[in-house]
């Protein structure tokens, strides 16, 4: 209740002004309170939208700048890729020269030790050629003797003297004879072993031109980096032996004839020549041999590898 006490009352209706009037609040006063709550909540709002705001600008940003590191990141982890691809096959054509090397040397070494093997048997011989011919003489001189005892007895019995005189000649010839023999068969041994010692030292020369290859295993390693990357994969599918290209730039493998890619391989090395860096490919499931997988690996690099162009 309210009473308008010492103000005139401006309603349209109203009573005498001596009676005390009760009034509801006003329609003004209600919508006055209403645009007081209704600005002040403005304000609230307009100073958290100005504080969200910054927030998005500084998540913007920093979401733009965690983009760039994350594009950055996965640049490098790609060269690291590259790198490490590279890294694995220069290992694995290492460890192919290596066991290559080492095979070609245990060969060399096993016909080393069947050289010398012969050499002392043909020693062996050569001595007891030696030891026979040492006899033959000793034999000879003895007959020599004899001849000389029955010419002394020559006084008596000439004719007798003569016979034997023959019989020792004919023995003595016959001991000349084989004494040329062996002497030329002496001879036959010492020029086969020559031959056998001249083979001894080309083998060894050999063992020192692969010792002379393994030494080149330690030049620069070979490396995609800057090269054009052409990749070749090679398998057996069905029984039948299958060559894939993935050419330079491009994502899929393209089946083909041996002659046809050897055809498209050497197109390539003629257009870009020391830039060409062959990758072979062989599955492990590629159902291949290991000579077999070594012998096309080392075919096709030799021929269009920008490693190998002077040569395995």
């Amino acid at each position: 209740m309210h009473q308008f006490r010492g103000y005139p009352d401006l309603r349209a209706q109203r009573s005498s002004p001596s009676s005390d009037t009760s009034i509801w609040p006003s329609f003004t006063d209600i919508m006055t309170v209403i645009l007081m709550v209704f600005m002040l909540t403005m304000v609230v709002v307009i100073i958290k939208n100005a504080d969200l705001i910054d927030q998005i600008r500084l998540s913007r940003s920093l979401q733009a700048e965690a983009e760039s590191r994350l594009a950055s990141n996965v640049q490098v982890l790609a060269d690291l890729r590259v790198r490490n691809t590279d890294l694995e096959e220069a290992i694995r054509s290492a460890r192919m020269e290596i066991i290559l090397l080492t095979d070609e040397a245990e060969q060399l070494e096993a016909g080393l030790d069947i050289k010398a093997a012969a050499i002392a048997r043909l020693e062996g011989e050569k001595n007891e050629l030696e030891e026979n011919i040492r006899l033959i003489r000793l034999q000879l001189t003895e007959k020599e003797e004899e001849l000389e005892g029955a010419q002394a007895m020559i006084g008596g019995i000439r004719d007798e003297a003569e016979r034997a005189n023959r019989q020792l000649s004919l023995q003595v010839a016959d001991l000349l004879s084989r004494l040329e023999k062996d002497e030329a068969t002496l001879l036959t041994l010492s020029d086969e072993k020559s031959d056998l010692e001249l083979a001894l030292a080309r083998q060894r020369q050999d063992f020192s031109s692969l010792e002379d290859k393994y030494l080149k295993l330690v030049r620069p390693a070979r490396s995609s980096l800057g090269k054009q990357v052409a990749s070749v994969q090679y398998l057996r599918e069905d029984g039948e032996l299958t060559y894939k290209l993935k050419d330079i730039g491009s994502d899929s493998w393209e089946t083909m004839t041996r002659v046809d890619l050897f055809r498209r391989l050497k197109a390539l090395k003629d257009r870009l020549g020391d830039q060409l860096y062959i990758k072979i490919v062989i599955p492990d499931d590629s159902g291949l041999s290991y000579n077999e997988a070594w012998g096309f690996t080392k075919q096709v690099l030799t021929k269009f590898d920008y490693y190998y162009i002077e040569g395995w």
